[in-house]
């Protein structure tokens, strides 16, 4: 029963992603991934003789904790996510809500049907590639693969803490903060005089008690969470009342907006908003991504024989590029299908919820760009910080919107959509990062630069905001 469980959610697991994205590019997503290994190890010479052996090995191991951590972010959304996107579809994961079946063991089930699929979809392609990479160097193939478990180990223990903190997430956030701060200490004390995983410390010093410790982590971690699983997860009662006077009040505040969406939708969306506290979601989804962008400074830092200082301006480019976070966290409050009984268009929905990102959630990127300034003793390049964060947002931001619609989560496994995306994202953000790192030589000159480059993102991010009728109107919202 078991195994055939497994075997409809990974059916489930396909069928949901092809539907959002096209078959075609979903299935095609894996081949991007191939070229990927491919590519790394065919330039991980280079890589070596800049950062050392050593600490390559420990950035690729941590690449591989936070790619876990990523593949497994859904399970901080558990019930709540499927009721509000997928509740209408009835997946496998709520089948305790109605069959014989604990929700402890619908959700390991569950767990280790992640596993698999980015294991088959991701982790097995990249190797591929790998394998494919050393045909063209001296990289033992045996080292290779011997290598590729250590990291496989590694990519489990990302997954498997964020199953163990989506366990304490639905009873409480207190206890989901001091589970995580008690492990991640836990853990340091281990591993304070070893590599940072023990499969690391194995296969560079042979030690194989370590090997054991590392391959004990992720499996402590997923027992303590399916433990933790509760039977029944009873959801706190909404004040519809308050959410009601609400609505007159809000759908009055933005009819100055009815050039841009329809003032009632901006009003619904606003409330969907609060009602669903995902401000706070919004808000700690990104000291995910800016922790390991500071991981990175201090890693180059002491990896590289030059020093590397990324400013203001650069965490100004990085948080910018971000707000596709926060866009793709509106399209994951509510499921957008009861609006076809309604008189209105998709594109009406995108433009309401661009406008929130532009109005309401503002105050999330600017608090991290002002503590990093702060941090860094930069106020002085705060300005021009501010200035490109914005640019890079709404840019970025429009892009996405004009081209995933209210799909931003699942289309982005399509493979077109991803290298579309990635050719419009990525040269001006390298442009700019590097215009960056070079302010303090020739600053005039840099700002410049930064200006012209703003000013053609501003215009092109125009371009897309108008593109979003043409394409999205008359579209359905199944």
């Amino acid at each position: 029963m078991n195994r055939l469980i497994l075997i409809r959610m990974l059916q489930e697991e396909v069928r949901l992603n092809t539907s959002f994205a096209s078959g075609r590019g979903f299935f095609s997503f894996p081949i991007l991934v191939l070229i990927s290994g491919l590519i790394s190890i065919v330039f991980s010479d280079v890589m070596i003789e800049d950062m050392g052996y050593n600490d390559y090995l420990q950035i690729l191991h941590i690449s591989a904790i936070f790619y876990g951590l990523f593949a497994g972010s859904l399970a901080f959304f558990g019930n709540e996510f499927l009721e509000r996107i997928f509740g209408y579809f009835g997946l496998i994961l709520g089948l305790s809500t109605t069959q014989p079946i604990t929700q402890r063991k619908i959700t390991l089930l569950y767990f280790c049907k992640e596993i698999i699929f980015y294991t088959l979809f991701t982790m097995l392609p990249a190797l591929l590639g790998a394998i494919l990479g050393t045909f063209y160097t001296d990289i033992s193939l045996v080292n290779l693969l011997i290598f590729s478990i250590t990291l496989y180990i590694s990519f489990c223990t990302g997954i498997s803490f964020s199953y163990y903190i989506s366990s304490f997430y639905r009873v409480s956030l207190g206890q989901t903060i001091f589970s995580a701060m008690f492990f991640i200490i836990c853990y340091s004390a281990i591993f304070y005089k070893y590599e940072i995983t023990g499969s690391l410390d194995w296969y560079l010093h042979g030690d194989m008690r370590l090997l054991v410790v590392g391959m004990i982590v992720p499996i402590a971690l997923s027992s303590i969470a399916t433990w933790n699983i509760r039977e029944h997860n009873n959801t706190s009662s909404i004040n519809i009342i308050g959410y009601k006077n609400r609505f007159k009040e809000y759908n009055q505040k933005y009819y100055w907006a009815n050039k841009m969406s329809m003032p009632g939708i901006i009003a619904k969306e606003r409330i969907d908003l609060e009602r669903s506290k995902t401000g706070t979601k919004m808000f700690f989804s990104f000291l995910f991504p800016l922790g390991f962008l500071t991981f990175m400074n201090w890693f180059l830092d002491r990896g590289l024989p030059i020093q590397i200082d990324f400013n203001t301006i650069f965490y100004g480019v990085m948080i910018g590029f971000f707000g596709t976070m926060l866009y793709s966290w509106l399209n994951s409050i509510d499921t957008p299908h009861f609006y076809s009984t309604l008189p209105i268009q998709v594109s009406d929905i995108i433009r309401a919820r661009l406008f929130l990102f532009g109005t309401i959630t503002w105050w999330i990127p600017l608090v991290f760009m002002a503590i990093i300034s702060y941090m860094s003793n930069e106020l002085n390049l705060l300005p021009i910080g501010l200035i490109v964060m914005i640019t890079v947002g709404i840019y970025i931001v429009n892009y996405t919107a004009m081209s995933t619609g209210l799909k931003t989560n699942s289309a982005l496994f399509d493979a077109f959509v991803f290298i579309k995306f990635f050719l419009i994202s990525v040269p001006p953000m390298i442009a700019m990062t590097i215009l960056s790192l070079a302010i303090n030589h020739r600053p005039s000159t840099i700002l410049v630069a930064l200006s012209i480059i703003c000013g053609v993102l501003s215009l092109f991010s125009l371009i897309f905001y108008r593109r979003i009728d043409s394409k999205w109107t008359g579209e359905s919202f199944d």
